[in-house]
């Protein structure tokens, strides 16, 4: 009951002003809609003529996932540039001397930038799956719930990210060109956008999200039963491994909870 009247309220407040500052920014729109956007219209003209395999699923299917995994991947941006305004502020030196507390930052944050992620989300699968005709397997609803789901969690990994850069970070600009710097090559070297073949893409968070999403979501494999497929340029063709395919998410998720957490305790580290 104590939450309620009092903690959740301020966390609201919180979230609240996050959105309002961010919504009304254009280069959020710039850039958190509009390049993930453009890519993927970009993608859909270039690749969708091109099939991969005999029941007609295209390049472009199959790159909906690393659009998607770019989509999310700006919760690094977006974590990072907030907290560091808020420490450019003083604001929470200010409210280390009120009744507000951190933590009740660090939550509102997440909450913010989990709604504007959910925004992010619903906006490309409306357009990737329901604009442009992206194929997934016997067009299960559930299935495409599912994959939601599970870039939605990739998404909250990478806010865990963004504390851990705005710990470092002296202002926003520095925060969003570290950023920029982790997430680029971390996506191309996962090989979630173009596919290869190197051991390297098994150190990177997003090739776990990618290879689950495409195995699961696109060609129909069960979550529980099946396992993982090895990296390869053509899925298609992939060897399984002996890693159970439900062993993705709980490494997604052990990232998840990892990142937030070491996020928060350097934050409060390099802050205090």
């Amino acid at each position: 009951m104590s939450f309620l009247q009092q903690d959740f309220p301020i966390i609201n407040a919180i979230a609240a002003k996050n959105l309002k500052i961010k919504l009304r920014n254009r280069q959020t729109y710039l850039y958190s809609f509009g390049f993930p956007l453009l890519f993927t219209i970009l993608f859909y003209f270039i690749f969708k003529p091109m099939t991969v395999s005999i029941s007609g699923i295209t390049v472009f299917d199959m790159a909906v996932s690393g659009m998607l995994i770019y989509t999310a991947s700006f919760g690094t941006i977006n974590a990072a540039t907030s907290l560091t305004i808020e420490k450019e502020r003083l604001t929470l030196t200010r409210l280390d001397t009120t009744p507000v507390g951190r933590a009740k930052i660090f939550i509102g944050t997440l909450v913010s930038e989990s709604v504007f992620l959910i925004i992010q989300l619903v906006l490309m699968f409306t357009i990737s799956y329901g604009l442009l005709g992206a194929q997934w397997y016997k067009n299960n609803l559930n299935l495409l719930f599912l994959g939601f789901l599970i870039i939605f969690i990739f998404g909250l990994s990478t806010l865990g990210i963004g504390i851990i850069i705005s710990a470092y970070a002296k202002t926003a600009n520095a925060a969003v060109g570290f950023s920029m710097m982790y997430v680029m090559p971390i996506i191309f070297l996962s090989g979630s956008m173009i596919p290869f073949e190197s051991p390297i893409v098994y150190l990177c968070p997003p090739f776990w999200v990618n290879q689950l999403y495409q195995q699961v979501i696109i060609l129909g494999d069960d979550l529980w039963s099946d396992t993982l497929r090895l990296n390869s340029q053509n899925i298609f063709q992939a060897e399984f491994s002996i890693l159970p395919l439900w062993g993705s998410l709980v490494i997604i998720l052990f990232i998840l909870l990892g990142t937030i957490f070491i996020g928060i305790k350097l934050f409060q580290k390099k802050t205090l």
